[in-house]
């Protein structure tokens, strides 16, 4: 539809549209040579777009932009021709042309929103993150009312990537503070780990009120947890201590959960984040207990029928009520919630998610051959799963005492350490490495991208059934955590605390 309006626009703004339905043509000024080509192309786009012969009608464009009169167009004729063009490569799957013409046709006074979506759609699949930047960060401050159209998740993502690569402060500081001037926020809730990552950023340019007036927007007891251990942020937690008390907002969040899910009783999206606060606040019982109702109302297509994203969110359910079972030492009946969410698919394909997750419980339970049968119905993955595929086999090793294998899936996590550094630190303690574990928790302390996560992992949660092994990991943690090196690191940029949520998901 895009397309068909823009080639519409096109048509209707043309001056050679009535020659070539006309046999007396209106008389025009003289033209010079290059001029003349260049609409003697834009007319042949319109003749083969009236043919239906899009591919002409794009060869023709082309032609037309990448002549010397074009400059001599009309400049609502120049936005025109480069939009049609970029909207049929972009169909085409062209989509470093269309990138290149959209970045041309969006330096026009006439580009829109419209424009500027589709420049983000062909920035985003020519991997061009800088620009997908861009691109959201113009439609925030000009067309705060479209963000709505741009996939959420898509965003989040965007962000760790420009993170991960060592993106300038300044472009993520643009983006992040357009999108907090929007007041942007998710189906899912707000934004609070983008607000923290953009009051840090203030705060390292010494733009305390700014920061200050960021970080009180942060409603999530995770994101007020980790600003109030992080000595990057005393500058603004230490001066509202009530702002960034942890057990008011969690309770508070848990509030504005319960009434979002009662506000959206056909959607499961709002169950899922309000029993990750149940979960946090160690409200194990009140998950069960919610979802008992959704449970019911989900056999064979009445799960569908009752709520509209049933088929992307139900397996998220069984997940948190699993992970609460095991929380309240029913380990059996969490298994059997895995079990029937590895039978529902994950996003259209195997839900590799549930699979992986059920497959470390029951290595993680002593349960290491039903692991393996399990985990080995699996094909590619994503990096992510991988590495926890990988833990997987290395928890089975362990247990089998199977020292080349031990080796090899070390070896392999050692390598891709980056792609999770969380497991890769678990592995170590896993092993008994605690010498290399207490290194690379340094190592984790004294980088910005990975301090945050360890800072996390270094605090006292409430007491929550664990399973065999997780409870010997944090016996070793703790030992890791005492040592004077370790100690020494910490205290440069954070502090240990204990709070009443339970412990983080690894």
């Amino acid at each position: 539809m895009k397309m068909i309006l823009k080639m519409a626009a096109l048509l209707a703004l043309s001056p050679l549209l009535h020659a070539s339905v006309n046999t007396r043509p209106l008389p025009s000024a003289p033209l010079s040579n290059q001029l003349q080509i260049t609409r003697d192309d834009i007319a042949a786009a319109a003749d083969a777009w009236r043919n239906h012969d899009t591919d002409a009608t794009y060869e023709a464009l082309q032609e037309a932009i990448n002549s010397a009169g074009f400059a001599q167009l009309d400049k609502k004729l120049q936005y025109s021709a480069l939009s049609t063009a970029a909207s049929i490569a972009q169909k085409n799957g062209k989509y470093d042309a269309a990138h290149g013409l959209l970045i041309w046709a969006s330096d026009y006074s006439l580009a829109d929103g419209e424009t500027w979506l589709d420049r983000l759609e062909a920035a985003s699949a020519s991997k061009d993150d800088l620009d997908s930047a861009l691109c959201v960060t113009t439609i925030a401050r000009r067309w705060p009312e479209s963000l709505g159209r741009v996939n959420y998740v898509a965003i989040f993502e965007l962000w760790r990537r420009l993170v991960s690569a060592g993106a300038s402060t300044p472009a993520r500081q643009d983006l992040l503070q357009a999108l907090f001037d929007a007041h942007w926020t998710t189906p899912e809730g707000p934004p609070d780990v983008l607000w923290r990552d953009l009051a840090a950023i203030l705060l390292n340019g010494n733009h305390v009120k700014q920061a200050t007036h960021v970080a009180l927007r942060i409603q999530t007891a995770r994101d007020v947890l980790l600003m109030r251990i992080d000595k990057r942020f005393d500058r603004i937690t230490r001066k509202n201590p009530q702002a960034f008390d942890v057990n008011r907002v969690a309770a508070a969040q848990v509030t504005r959960d319960r009434e979002a899910a009662a506000a959206s009783p056909d959607e499961l999206m709002p169950v899922t984040t309000l029993q990750t606060s149940l979960m946090d606040t160690c409200q194990f019982q009140q998950v069960l207990t919610l979802t008992d109702d959704i449970l019911a109302k989900s056999h064979g297509v009445q799960g569908s029928s009752s709520y509209k994203d049933f088929n992307d969110r139900y397996i998220w359910v069984l997940d948190q009520r699993a992970r609460a079972l095991v929380a309240l030492g029913r380990w059996n009946e969490a298994i059997e919630q895995w079990q029937l969410a590895t039978r529902h698919p994950e996003y259209g394909g195997m839900n590799v998610s549930q699979i992986v997750n059920l497959g470390n419980f029951y290595a993680e339970t002593g349960r290491p051959h039903e692991a393996l049968d399990l985990i080995t119905e699996l094909g590619n993955t994503t990096v992510f799963a991988r590495m926890q595929l990988e833990w997987v086999y290395l928890v089975v090793a362990v247990q089998q005492k199977d020292t080349p294998a031990i080796a090899s899936h070390m070896a392999y996590l050692q390598a891709h350490r980056t792609d999770d550094i969380v497991t890769w630190q678990a592995a170590l303690l896993l092993t008994e490495d605690l010498d290399d574990a207490a290194d690379l928790l340094i190592e984790r302390l004294g980088n910005v991208q990975w301090r945050t996560e360890a800072l996390a992992d270094m605090q006292q949660y409430a007491d929550v059934r664990t399973t065999p092994i997780e409870s010997e990991l944090k016996q070793r943690w703790q030992t890791v955590i005492a040592r004077s090196q370790v100690q020494a690191a910490l205290s440069h940029v954070g502090r240990i605390e204990h709070f009443n949520l339970s412990p983080a998901q690894r």
